[in-house]
């Protein structure tokens, strides 16, 4: 069973006409992997890019047939602070579990749907990733 926590290296956000492009690289022991998405303009669409982008290079770091899927990432004020949240589920063969996670969005609102979808994966994937 790996251990430690899967870290976030980098997170870049390109806007180009009318575009929205994000990769997330993520570290898991020795290993790296680069997800990306794109979307159009508008921040809801970025978080959602930003939330798929971390479910694409999570799956590049999980055994077959372990995959996550995105479902929806919504961005709700609780407390006067905006928090996204995420619904992702993740399957295999046999099994296909529902997954929801959340983070507050302090300034960057991407920032907040990448620890978002780390919260709600890391329990059930960092044991399956060796």
């Amino acid at each position: 069973m790996a251990t430690g926590r899967v870290r976030v290296n980098r997170l870049t956000v390109e806007r180009e006409a009318g575009r929205v492009r994000v990769d997330v690289e993520l570290a898991h022991s020795d290993r790296t992997m680069l997800g990306h998405a794109e979307t159009g303009e508008g921040e809801r669409g970025t978080v959602r890019a930003a939330a798929a982008a971390t479910v694409s290079a999570l799956n590049l770091l999980l055994p077959e047939p372990w995959r996550l899927r995105f479902d929806e990432a919504q961005i709700q004020p609780i407390a006067q602070r905006d928090t996204i949240i995420v619904q992702l589920r993740l399957r295999s063969e046999e099994v296909e579990e529902p997954l929801v996670g959340s983070a507050v969005s302090d300034r960057i609102p991407e920032e907040a749907a990448v620890r978002a979808v780390l919260n709600a994966a890391e329990r059930r994937t960092t044991p399956l990733m060796s």
